[in-house]
């Protein structure tokens, strides 16, 4: 072998030991980078989850006002059997509610059925909006409103 030669090939070999060397030395860097990634996904993930219970003020385009509460679980339904939420987004979740509708007396001469879209702005507040619908026994919409809710963890 020449000198030219194996000054050559000494370089090559030097060069490609130096590209192992990096990239050996940058794989566990990689490795716990995704790693972290990873349990900034999960912790975001938990972070934006309605799983709990609820205090909200709730408007109305009735126009009406009160207080109430929301129990979200992780299986999807929420503190009855009628009513169901699920994830939209990394911070955003929607929600669908059923209840009776009552007459003045009492009983009951519809249903409320009403959709929300939610936007989670930390883990401990959301805020929502959709409309509802007073549908009477017979399936027509008997009225129609705006809902805005603003929700504070409570568990």
């Amino acid at each position: 072998m020449s000198p030219a030669t194996s000054t050559a090939a000494h370089r090559t070999r030097r060069r490609a030991l130096r590209a192992l060397a990096v990239t050996v030395l940058a794989v566990p860097s990689l490795v716990a980078a995704g790693g972290a990634a990873e349990a900034d996904t999960a912790r975001a993930a938990k972070y934006c989850s309605p799983v709990g219970t609820w205090t909200a003020q709730v408007t109305t385009s009735i126009p009406s006002a009160g207080t109430t509460s929301f129990t979200f679980r992780a299986d999807g339904t929420m503190g009855n059997d009628t009513d169901t939420w699920y994830r939209t987004g990394r911070t955003t979740f929607s929600y669908d509610i059923w209840h009776p509708h009552r007459d003045a007396s009492g009983n009951v001469d519809g249903s409320v059925e009403g959709h929300q879209d939610a936007v989670m702005s930390d883990a401990d507040h959301w805020t929502s909006h959709g409309v509802s619908q007073v549908i009477d026994l017979q399936g027509n919409v008997v009225s129609s409103f705006t809902v805005d809710v603003v929700a504070t963890r409570t568990s």
